[in-house]
């Protein structure tokens, strides 16, 4: 089982660990496969985050996005850590919530090349197809099954989450989420392994 999405914890080569802010850095190096993120950024960060990828060629950037529930960070910060993506060729991990309009909008006007993820995907399958339309993958976690657009979803090319520290608990609940996603699916949960970890091989090699 490969997780999408998850945080600072055990070290382990089955995740991508995404950071939310710059004091998580200096932790990344450890792990296989990471990706260097900060949510309400700061001017400051988007310079943090430039150094970091000059330093690292492996790492992939996030968690980076907009959230209608910040309230300090200027909304004019997202395009600029999306710029340094971009210029690194770094696949990069989105944060979104209640703000899809806006950050597919960025994307689109950006003229986004490299692919990207967004994780903890709550929305509409409308919404996740035009993602899908600019390069992106969504990624569904525990939550994702909770939502009344869940099964719209199944058909889609998606990553299974854990979206927590990285560690035992992270997988017994990845565990859980891939044998019922296999369940509502009426597939082995095996062969959702599979299809899945074919999938985030580009994002992780």
């Amino acid at each position: 089982m490969f997780d999408a999405h998850c945080h600072i914890g055990t070290p382990c080569d089955q995740a991508l660990v995404c950071t939310s802010s710059t004091f998580e850095f200096a932790l990344l190096p450890s792990y296989p496969h990471r990706a260097y993120g900060i949510l309400e950024p700061h001017e400051e960060d988007v310079e943090a985050l430039e150094a970091m990828l000059a330093q690292d060629p492996d790492a992939l950037v996030g968690e980076i996005g907009l959230d209608a529930r910040w309230s300090g960070s200027p909304p004019s910060l997202f395009p600029k850590l999306l710029e340094v993506a971009i210029h690194h060729t770094r696949p990069f991990v989105l944060h979104v919530v209640r703000r899809h309009e806006e950050v597919l909008r960025v994307i689109n006007d950006m003229h986004v090349q490299v692919p990207f993820i967004v994780h903890g995907f709550t929305s509409s399958r409308e919404v996740a197809l035009r993602y899908i339309r600019l390069g992106g993958t969504i990624s569904l976690g525990p939550a994702s099954r909770m939502t009344r657009h869940y099964a719209d979803l199944l058909d889609l090319p998606f990553l299974l989450e854990s979206d927590m520290p990285l560690g035992e608990d992270s997988q017994r609940v990845l565990d859980r989420l891939y044998r019922d996603v296999a369940s509502d699916m009426g597939i082995e949960k095996n062969v959702l392994e599979e299809v899945v970890d074919g999938r985030r091989t580009v994002f992780t090699p």
